[in-house]
């Protein structure tokens, strides 16, 4: 019993969600029937507007004046609905209580037109063919919840039936047609709660994939970008760098324009860790990597060679503005202490610069070399200072 209920409880949550959809479709499904449809009812009142009936058969003259009229009202409703859904359809993606409205509308103005037209049609001795087609047409066409379709195919049986008693006299007829009234009824409420039911499964599933999919592209996104970028600074990893700064080697040899190098290294970094943790440690790499990115141009790469090690390629930049760079670099990172577990660490950095002037053509690992060369100066010399070391360009050969 619990059971059934959690299963009937997660029915009721699924159809809720559905529900504003299926609206906004079964209105489509209205708006284009309408362009087949309205051209019917047109022809339709015409044919019985212009019908004569046989000689003694007055009943079939009222019975075609009946469904002119009936025919032509139908038409009228049916452009109406057809003309709201057009300007209502591009101005909603899930229907509201307005568009549920409609729809419950549309459908019993047509359930109404058959039982009228079927009921027109007994009274000439013709049976309830018009009442069995629209029911199922309905059945197709709109969408509705399963108590929805109850209520309206329900409503329907029981309205068409207290017709076919007024209309009806024979005991043996009306027997025959109160079968064919709860067959068509039966037949047209199991094919709206299967059409539901499927629709239902195609549109849960859909946001499904869709979500499984969204949830795959954001995986895909963040394994791209573990691969191009270090975990701990979100700087390009060395791979990726090296990757990069090869392409601008390259376009600087069709573009002249100068190309630094520069190398930073952490002084005392491991003091850091062995004093403050290396909580704290990581913490100065990030906030030392944020102050990289910001003090150079946006077209410049940064990277992370590993442990407390940089890199910054710099294109199109002269031997002046590159030690213009480094400079302000190393001023900023000297003259701003880190503030890390509400402790202001100082900090500061070496570094190793090297430079291409623009009539000049090198490779990555002589740049590379060069930039170590001149870090290690920098290192020797004291630390806290720039040291330069030009490539070897012969090696670069």
């Amino acid at each position: 019993m619990n059971d059934l209920r959690a299963r009937l409880a997660t029915l009721k949550s699924e159809y809720r969600k559905v529900q504003g959809e299926a609206t906004i479709e079964t209105l489509r499904r209205f708006r284009v029937a309408t362009f087949v449809v309205l051209p019917i009812h047109v022809v339709l009142t015409g044919w019985f507007f212009f019908y004569q009936a046989p000689p003694g058969r007055p009943e079939l003259q009222a019975w075609a004046h009946s469904l002119y009229m009936l025919q032509a009202w139908q038409a009228l409703v049916l452009l109406f609905f057809g003309l709201f859904a057009q300007r209502y359809l591009p101005r909603h993606e899930t229907a509201n209580q307005t568009g549920v409205v409609l729809q419950v509308l549309l459908c019993a103005s047509y359930l109404f037109f058959g039982m009228v037209a079927a009921m027109l049609d007994v009274r000439v001795g013709h049976g309830i063919a018009t009442f069995l087609i629209i029911c199922q047409g309905v059945a197709i066409l709109s969408l509705m919840r399963p108590l929805l379709a109850i209520g309206m195919f329900g409503m329907a049986y029981l309205v068409f039936l207290s017709l076919l008693r007024v209309t009806v006299g024979d005991a043996a007829l009306m027997a025959s047609l109160h079968i064919q009234t709860l067959s068509t009824a039966l037949i047209s409420l199991l094919l709206s709660l299967l059409m539901w039911h499927q629709y239902t499964r195609a549109v849960l599933l859909r946001r499904q994939l869709s979500l499984s999919n969204a949830a795959l592209l954001r995986k895909q996104q963040e394994l791209e970008i573990l691969a191009q970028r270090d975990a701990l600074t979100g700087l390009y990893n060395r791979r990726q760098f090296t990757v990069l700064a090869e392409l601008e080697l390259a376009r600087a040899e069709r573009i002249p324009g100068g190309i630094a190098l520069l190398m930073v290294d952490l002084d005392f970094f491991k003091q850091i860790n062995d004093r403050h943790g290396h909580p704290a440690g990581d913490e100065v790499l990030r906030q030392v990597s944020a102050l990289l990115s910001a003090g150079v141009r946006s077209t410049d790469l940064v990277g992370r060679m590993g442990g407390e090690e940089f890199i910054v390629l710099l294109p199109h930049t002269d031997l002046e503005n590159a030690l213009a760079v480094a400079e302000k670099l190393r001023k900023t990172l000297r003259e701003r202490p880190l503030l890390v577990q509400e402790v202001q660490l100082p900090v500061t950095a070496s570094f190793g610069l090297t430079w291409l002037a623009e009539n000049q053509k090198g490779l990555l690992p002589s740049l590379y070399a060069a930039a170590d060369q001149a870090l290690y100066s920098a290192k020797h010399g004291g630390r806290d200072r720039i040291e330069v070391a030009m490539p070897n360009l012969a090696q670069s050969a």
